[in-house]
């Protein structure tokens, strides 16, 4: 597998990341990762977002996962790390995606025009769930997505409510984002076609078992590659 450390431009700012592949066995699809929020162990080194990205590389995906901005060494229009902090401190505060999706979206676009793509996923992790399904409902040429950890009976997920695109949500059943009864319930009110996968025994970090989701996501996207 290859690993390159790739910047790309978001709203006049560089941005980092990290695409994977495995130039034996691209088909060509790819992947987006979107990370969770940056104030909850939310970067492109994440272990469930190097998982998958790992994962999915080795099984013929190209992925690509990245900083948003004022993440690691991403850019920002703040000017100093206080500033910084207060601008993602307001985001968890306010539940305010719109720069990260704008952040997301450049990501999609530098994959796209750097590898070409055939079948495009997205899959996201927490705060990065909320931001994968929002690009997802937005952009015509993404075939299906996958999220993580999805912060149900915080967010308004209202936005789902007319797609059709194949979904998968996994959860944990000890998960401080989201009860199993506002999982259940928030898939409950989501359009078919989905996949509600709630995994036992754990929790919202899922230390030990990253290959058991990323293999998860993998076995999703391969029903939907056509």
């Amino acid at each position: 597998m290859i690993e390159e450390h790739v910047d790309f431009d978001s709203d006049g700012l560089v941005l980092e990341g990290v695409l994977s592949y495995d130039e034996n066995k691209f088909d060509p699809s790819v992947v987006l990762l979107c990370p969770p929020h940056p104030h909850l162990g939310g970067d492109m080194d994440n272990n469930v977002i190097t998982a998958l990205g790992s994962v999915l590389a080795e099984n013929g995906y190209a992925t690509l996962r990245f900083n948003y901005r004022g993440v690691g060494s991403s850019e920002s229009k703040q000017s100093n790390i206080a500033e910084v902090y207060e601008y993602w401190e307001g985001i968890l505060n306010n539940d305010d995606c719109s720069d990260a999706i704008v952040d997301a979206a450049s990501a999609l676009d530098f994959l796209e025009s750097t590898v070409g793509a055939g079948n495009i996923f997205v899959t996201g992790y927490s705060f990065g769930a909320i931001v994968a399904m929002m690009l997802s409902v937005d952009n015509t040429n993404i075939k299906a997505f996958s999220s993580i950890s999805t912060p149900f009976g915080r967010f308004d997920i209202s936005f789902l409510s007319d797609c059709k695109k194949p979904k998968l949500f996994i959860c944990a059943d000890n998960d401080f984002a989201a009860s199993v009864e506002d999982i259940e319930k928030g898939v409950r009110n989501i359009l078919e076609p989905k996949i509600l996968d709630v995994m036992n025994d754990c929790d919202h970090f899922y230390i030990d078992k990253e290959l058991e989701i990323a293999n998860k996501v993998l076995e999703f996207f391969n029903l939907n590659t056509s």
